[in-house]
């Protein structure tokens, strides 16, 4: 060989060496935070705001959540409670980094249902694995035919291997051995998994065998204050919290919803934060360099910090002693670089006068869990709140829209008319019984007289019922066949279920009547009765408020004939919220009926009120239900008295219940303030 060959190759020697020795070094270690930055790239698909390479200055506030997963921090367990929208799987995806390429070992990942684990791999997991090269040259490739490939539940790379399953397969959380686990909406997980009992347990036992190095990461917003499985967690960890400093006076202070102000008159919201400390306006435009100087500091313990103190007292907050096996932050939306304050103020504005919409605020905008009234309201108060100015079957100046309902006995139809107005204000309009066999075909076609009646103000024509709901929880195929072919009535089951919507997708159903079969000849719509239970007695409570100093009643009340009986109001009220421990140890709430107390009035209430959401009449502006009832009835809001844009219900209480102790209800007013 020539001398300038050998030469030129000695030349390169050093390189070739130095590349083979890079590639079988180890990686060099970087805190989780830190590889994110380097190696993580955020798919398009995902549906992420901002593709492409991971910033941690886009979500400042878990980068110590993050590293807290490492192996330098001697926690085991990462809780974090939190709203929607902050940047919480992308930090599951992130740990999953971390471990495939830094510290591989067995993992499992839990959704709360098989559809969730789904998305979650397809929308989450497999589009960061195939934009971040870190990951696509370790994950083993889901086209490999032999056994030792990936799939779409389990993911394979060198020194380890990540199944994702879901909370409800005891199967999926049993056999395999686990270093990490990712526990994703705990707080929707079921209480207990097959005959195995709770699955957060399970899962708990899956890692026994790495007691000395494992890492479990819990994530999920809130459920239920009592029930909600993120919450106990967080309590019973260090209960971290995120202080930022007041960009005009520097003290540190935790982001409340109480210190969240706005200004009414200004569009869209003009929103700011009153610094706890001296009252300094802190403005959205300090919102990045604010988050960017934020602190997580345990609150768990007597001597917690308060809620602000001085920049001078940093450090020693910071440096308490607060050794924990479990780390738990809590954030909320006010936090997020993605959500602006004012979105938070309108959200809240438009959900403060429904029960549903206020649940769904505190869970997924506050990060909070939704405290359920669920004590059974005081039916001879209720009784004491029906209007003089209303008679049963002939409604006032009030609902544009009505749906009815029936429940199927062995010896009767009972059923109601509810009537509906501006803010999801309801009205008993009529209600009764239809004796006979509901086997019988004439029993049911004096019901076809009862769902063809029509209602309205008197001395105007009426209009008909918009929809009906027939429970088919009893003579089921009866209740198929009666629906079928009458467009306007639905044949509905209820779902006892907490995450059940108001009204789920439907399904067909078989018809077996007289001798016959119609294969899918009917539908069934699933109602989501836990939910809207609660629904229903936040309107009740709103009536026992009673109207204000103007006559007012509050939008979302009850509004009830001056002839409604107390044994229907009995009924109305005739089911509490009760707590249930499981075997398995965990907290439910049920919805459980009084003793000797009928509650078929509730049921048919229930019942109409999800009619009332499939007609979409939560999500209807003022204009539109100005619009609906000019049509209907020829009047507008201001004939009754310039009342404006929201049709204010203000007929009078039947009885004055002056030796009562009113409570007003909190409203927020200018600048955000309780009033």
């Amino acid at each position: 060989m020539p001398l300038d060959v050998l030469g030129r190759l000695g030349d390169a020697r050093p390189t070739v060496f130095s590349t083979l020795a890079d590639a079988l070094s180890p990686p060099r270690r970087l805190k989780i935070a830190d590889l994110a930055e380097e190696k993580r790239v955020i798919a398009a698909e995902s549906g992420s705001r901002y593709p492409g390479d991971w910033r941690n200055s886009r979500a400042p506030h878990m980068v110590e959540v993050m590293n807290a997963l490492g192996p330098d921090d001697p926690c085991e367990d990462v809780v974090v409670v939190s709203s929607a929208q902050v940047a919480k799987t992308e930090t599951a995806i992130n740990f999953f980094l971390h471990i495939v390429d830094q510290d591989p070992g067995p993992t499992i990942i839990v959704l709360p249902s098989h559809d969730e684990a789904q998305k979650f791999v397809n929308t989450k997991l497999q589009p960061a694995i195939d934009a971040t090269p870190a990951l696509r040259r370790r994950v083993l490739d889901m086209t490999a035919r032999n056994e030792r490939g990936s799939t779409a539940s389990f993911k394979r790379f060198g020194g380890g291997f990540a199944q994702i399953t879901f909370a409800g397969s005891s199967k999926g959380l049993q056999m395999l051995p686990a270093r990490y686990t990712i526990g994703d909406e705990v707080s929707e997980w079921p209480a207990e998994a097959g005959s195995r009992g709770d699955p957060v347990e399970q899962l708990q036992a899956r890692t026994l065998t790495f007691e000395r190095d494992r890492k479990r990461l819990w994530t999920s917003t809130p459920g239920v204050l009592g029930a909600c499985r993120i919450t106990k967690m967080y309590e019973a960890s260090d209960r971290g919290k995120r202080y930022v400093p007041c960009p005009h006076c520097g003290a540190y202070q935790v982001l409340t919803f109480d210190a969240l102000k706005w200004d009414s008159d200004l569009w869209p919201h003009h929103a700011w934060f009153e610094c706890l400390a001296h009252g300094c306006a802190i403005e959205h435009v300090d919102k990045p360099e604010m988050m960017a100087g934020g602190v997580w500091i345990p609150t768990a313990g007597d001597d917690a910090p308060p809620l602000w103190f001085g920049a001078e007292d940093l450090e020693r907050w910071q440096t308490r002693a607060v050794v924990a096996r479990i780390r738990g932050f809590h954030v909320w939306q006010a936090y997020s670089l993605f959500v602006s304050w004012d979105a938070i103020v309108a959200k809240y504005l438009e959900a403060k006068d429904s029960h549903e919409r206020m649940r769904a605020f505190s869970q997924q905008y506050l990060g909070e869990a939704w405290e359920e009234k669920g004590d059974a309201p005081d039916a001879d108060k209720l009784h004491l709140r029906r209007v003089s100015e209303f008679d049963r079957g002939v409604p006032p100046h009030g609902p544009v829209v009505f749906t009815g309902a029936t429940d199927v006995q062995g010896n009767r139809l009972e059923w109601a008319v509810w009537g509906w107005s501006e803010g999801m204000t309801r009205w008993l309009v009529d209600w009764g019984v239809i004796e006979g066999d509901p086997a019988d075909a004439a029993t049911w076609a004096e019901h076809d007289k009862v769902i063809a009646r029509q209602f309205g103000p008197e001395g105007l024509a009426g209009v008909p019922v918009d929809l009906w709901a027939v429970d088919s929880g009893y003579m089921s195929q009866i209740v198929y066949h009666y629906s079928r072919g009458r467009p306007n009535v639905m044949a509905v089951d209820g779902r006892a279920g907490r995450t059940e919507p108001f009204l789920g997708t439907p399904k067909k159903v078989d018809i077996k009547f007289n001798g016959q079969r119609v294969k899918g000849g009917a539908v069934l719509w699933p109602v989501g009765t836990y939910p809207l239970k609660a629904d229903h007695y936040a309107s009740i409570r709103r009536t026992l408020d009673g109207p204000d100093d103007d006559g007012v009643w509050r939008p979302g009340s009850m509004i009830l004939p001056v002839d409604v009986p107390l044994d229907y109001c009995e009924q109305l009220t005739a089911e509490y919220l009760d707590v249930v421990e499981h075997k398995s140890g965990v907290i439910s709430h049920q919805w459980k009926k009084m003793q000797g107390r009928p509650n078929e009035a509730l049921d048919i209430a229930v019942y109409a009120r999800a009619l009332a959401y499939h007609l979409r009449l939560d999500v209807m502006t003022a204009d539109q239900w100005t619009e609906l009832r000019v049509k209907r009835f020829g009047v507008r809001p201001e004939a009754k008295g310039g009342q404006g844009d929201l049709f204010e219900v203000r007929v009078a209480p039947a009885h004055s219940v002056a030796a009562e102790t009113k409570q007003q209800p909190r409203r927020r007013g200018v600048r955000g303030k309780i009033s």
